[in-house]
């Protein structure tokens, strides 16, 4: 018997591909700039991209299949999160027994077993990493409770940090009773309080002790006082995070696991709030990623590492040193890369070391949105890195944003004739999506800027001409892969860890964006010549796993 003091669930789907489903195909104007390119519709109803591969390879749907089944089928959820494998690291070096439901839509029974295998219930924990809303967590909470009324769960994370800032501290009370919610840790840096919190479950149940904490006191969740102690700012987990992956319980891994060896971001880009939210940007010491670098090499299979670091190869000197370290090792990775500093010396040692991708947030070509944008990089950096990067044969895929203020007409076209004539071989289009508290939000003035979220309006452009404009680009260009932007570099290494090379990934891909832009004029056929290609190209080169 596993007794378990934390059982801790990482991610799960966030697209309800069933609302879309509902929504009637002879009124696709309606909502087609959300639905595409993210999905393609397929035996009456919409799909991700991923469970499209997955019938044209086994003649099947993951939401079909049990949960055996779906842990062999695609879904970019059962790739192997990053936060439930940090913080079990790091929760194991306190004694304190964590069990990782990776995708909870994949391994319910591995969750029930865990739960009722133990002498005792332990606390349930839920990540809101990837959640952009409370209904993303509403229906995991529901199952949870539907196994155990007396669940203790708490969840914390990005959404939780996000929610304690715009709409603060009191606002939880509500939906902590409506929902069913135990525990809520709004820090951004949490894992010392849930730390704290475990340990104080465990030693008596007085929980009044632990920081960043609301909920709720004796009397349970309907009938008790809501609580909220001190706020405090965690700095963040970098050179004293252990490094104790080779023994944890990961069953979930394939050959693919995601570490990180910096936290926070030293450039300050106009439209995004992570350096300031982060704090600071931290970085591990080269001899202390060796240490990770040996406990990951250690598990058995793993072959690939994804650094999610946002800013890996800044700075240059630290970056070659961990490059010349990576040499050490037989593995291959992919990371986040500032293009603009991808000189031929650091391009050579990534392709000697192993590199096989990186993701360039490049967001536009054109040098006034650029400086906008505050990117202190301009057109002719990113060709120049972009020439490296193709001649040492180094995968990349290039993301771009569409709309922020500046952007004309003029500057979308830059882009397209960027995006098919620089050798980008994957590529991807968002929106720009407007947060408060970032620097464009205080020029929002000088632009004109108005609006919020995903709604928005400003000098040149507004969010639905954008949306549009997503669209034409998605149409228009032939020279590179569009890749779901949800996704990005992780639908590449995802595929890659379960078996697919580039040729079938970009083939595979190619295959899908024609269907959806036959769907785009009209044609649903499930006999589209799309789908037979991809079956054909899945069957030439069939995947396995290890």
């Amino acid at each position: 018997m596993n007794d378990y003091d934390i059982i801790l669930i990482a991610q799960s789907d966030v697209v309800d591909y069933d609302a879309y489903s509902k929504l009637p195909v002879d009124r696709l104007e309606l909502f087609e700039t959300m639905a595409y390119p993210r999905m393609v519709r397929f035996k009456d109803r919409f799909r991700s991209h991923l469970d499209i591969i997955n019938y044209g390879r086994d003649q099947t749907f993951y939401a079909d299949e049990d949960y055996p089944a779906r842990r062999r089928l695609l879904n970019i959820w059962n790739l192997p999160s990053a936060s439930g494998v940090h913080l079990a690291n790091y929760l194991r070096e306190f004694g304190i027994r964590t069990r990782v439901i990776n995708n909870i839509d994949s391994e319910w029974d591995w969750f029930e077993d865990a739960y009722t295998g133990c002498s005792r219930p332990p606390l349930v924990g839920i990540s809101s990493t990837f959640y952009l809303s409370w209904m993303q967590i509403k229906p995991i909470v529901k199952k949870l409770r539907g196994l155990d009324d007396d669940m203790r769960i708490v969840v914390g994370g990005a959404f939780i940090d996000a929610e304690a800032t715009t709409t603060g501290v009191p606002s939880f009370e509500k939906m902590m009773r409506k929902m069913g919610i135990d525990y809520l840790l709004h820090a951004f840096n949490s894992e010392f309080d849930l730390r704290d919190l475990i340990l104080a479950l465990k030693n008596g149940g007085d929980v009044s002790g632990v920081r960043n904490l609301c909920y709720i006191e004796t009397g349970g969740r309907n009938g008790g006082r809501f609580a909220a102690t001190e706020k405090k700012w965690n700095e963040p987990l970098v050179e004293e995070a252990p490094a104790n992956y080779d023994k944890l319980d990961l069953p979930f891994l394939n050959r693919t696991i995601q570490i990180r060896t910096a936290s926070g971001c030293p450039f300050s880009c106009s439209f995004c709030s992570y350096p300031v939210t982060a704090g600071g940007w931290t970085t591990l010491d080269v001899d202390r990623v060796r240490a990770h670098l040996d406990s990951v090499m250690r598990i058995p299979g793993i072959e690939r590492i994804i650094f999610i670091d946002d800013t890996f190869n800044v700075p240059n000197n630290r970056f070659r040193k961990l490059l010349k370290v990576f040499t050490e090792y037989d593995f291959e990775w992919f990371s986040f890369l500032r293009v603009k500093h991808a000189d031929e010396e650091s391009v050579a040692l990534m392709k000697e070391s192993g590199c096989k991708g990186v993701y360039l947030g490049i967001e536009s070509s054109n040098d006034v949105v650029l400086k906008n944008m505050n990117k202190r990089s301009m057109r002719q950096d990113y060709c120049d890195g972009l020439e490296r990067l193709n001649k040492h044969g180094i995968m990349s895929l290039a993301a771009f944003v569409i709309g922020f203020p500046g952007e004309t007409d003029e500057t979308i076209q830059e882009n397209i004739d960027f995006i098919e004539n620089y050798g980008i071989d994957f590529y991807s289009l968002k929106e720009f999506f407007y947060i408060p508290n970032t620097k464009v939000d205080v020029e929002r003035e000088q632009f004109g800027l108005t609006g919020m979220g995903a709604s928005w309006s400003h000098n040149t452009m507004d969010s639905d001409t954008a949306s549009r404009v997503k669209l034409d680009m998605f149409k228009t260009i032939k020279n590179s892969t569009f890749i779901d932007p949800d996704t990005s570099l992780w639908h590449f290494a995802y595929l890659y860890d379960q078996g697919f090379d580039t040729e079938t990934v970009r083939d595979s891909q190619t295959h899908i964006n024609n269907i959806m832009l036959a769907q785009l004029d009209g044609d649903f056929s499930d006999d589209h010549q799309g789908f037979g290609h991809l079956k054909t190209t899945l069957e030439k080169s069939r995947p396995t796993t290890r």
